[in-house]
């Protein structure tokens, strides 16, 4: 099922736009959750804009509103592709380092670095997440 939210085009670059969300009823699919599935389109404040990174031309103007639609399954994976890594970054290390006897001092600095580690994989990971925009 997917996810969808009625935004309106503040500014049009050649490579990217920025929406902000317009305060609607949730779409069926998070309606069954309560709210929406998506934090970055989650309306914090009511001037918040969002920057939606554009892979292909598209003609949109200024105060244009539009639908933003995305596939609930990749939804999923990517928020499994968002915290995986650092959860397996802090834990792993923990892990290894007390089958090893390492120090407790050294297994909490290996699982901060391998949460960091895991927390700037992931962010390279789920960029290829795509969003379709619907008139």
């Amino acid at each position: 099922m997917n996810c969808e939210k009625r935004v309106e085009v503040v500014a049009v670059m050649a490579d990217h736009c920025w929406v902000k969300p317009m305060s609607q009823p949730l779409c069926s699919a998070c309606e069954e959750l309560g709210r929406c599935r998506s934090d970055w389109l989650r309306q914090k404040t009511s001037g918040q804009t969002f920057e939606i990174p554009l892979s292909d031309p598209i003609s949109l103007n200024v105060g244009e509103v539009v639908t933003l639609c995305i596939d609930g399954q990749r939804l999923s994976s990517q928020l499994v592709k968002l915290y995986i890594l650092p959860l397996l970054g802090l834990v792993g290390p923990i892990i290894v380092g007390q089958s090893l006897a390492w120090s407790e001092t050294l297994q909490a600095g290996a699982g901060l670095f391998g949460l960091a580690l895991g927390w700037v994989f992931s962010q390279r990971w789920i960029r290829t997440f795509q969003i379709r925009i619907n008139r």
